[in-house]
């Protein structure tokens, strides 16, 4: 949500008003700050808001990104995949590019090109059908590594611009990507009754 607002009046029919109020009340945030709210999920399915997905059995995903590591070995990023429907965060991914990409590809821009990557291979995963709640990669073992994944320089073509023409033909192929059968904070421990709460 952009910091800048406008002051609009809007007329709507009052069983509408009182079902956002009751729903704004049982949520415990304002009037305002719930249609606001259901104004953004409904943008976001339209692919106005921001960054969304919907996955093939219909989900939508809000992903959000924020930096993660940028040393000598990769650069990477945190990618969290919210589910609106039920307000809570169901995976974070750890995304990265490891240097000899970076190098290769002759990037002066390596946290921006590896955020995009990032979000190409979320995009690329969820056409291919993946719930992208539920991605694992087996490219580091153990349950610390649920969820991190740094292309190497044997996995790519040699420019940035071939790997994401790639991606958006489906023509790439990820030899660590599997699904799991349950969503990444099920695995984690979290209950699934506190979905709908």
């Amino acid at each position: 949500m952009g910091e800048k607002t406008s002051n609009i009046s809007i007329r709507i029919p009052d069983e509408y008003r009182k079902r956002l109020q009751i729903q704004a009340d049982k949520k415990g945030v304002s009037f305002n700050a719930h249609i606001l709210r259901v104004l953004e999920i409904h943008l976001m399915s339209c692919g106005f808001g921001p960054t969304s997905l919907t996955s093939a059995s219909g989900r939508l995903f809000q992903v959000r990104c924020e930096a993660y590591l940028d040393n000598v070995d990769e650069t990477t990023w945190a990618f969290f995949i919210d589910e609106p429907k039920y307000e809570k965060e169901r995976a974070y991914y750890f995304i990265g590019i490891g240097r000899t990409i970076l190098r290769d590809w002759q990037v002066t821009d390596k946290s921006t090109v590896s955020k995009e990557i990032g979000l190409a291979l979320l995009n690329f995963y969820n056409r291919k059908g993946l719930e992208i709640d539920r991605l694992t990669w087996n490219q580091y073992p153990g349950p610390d590594n649920d969820g991190r994944r740094v292309l190497q320089v044997a996995e790519v073509p040699e420019t940035f611009t071939e790997f994401l023409d790639l991606l958006m033909a489906d023509k790439w192929t990820d030899k660590f990507v599997n699904q799991d059968e349950r969503s990444q904070d099920i695995r984690r421990g979290r209950q699934e009754s506190s979905l709908y709460r």
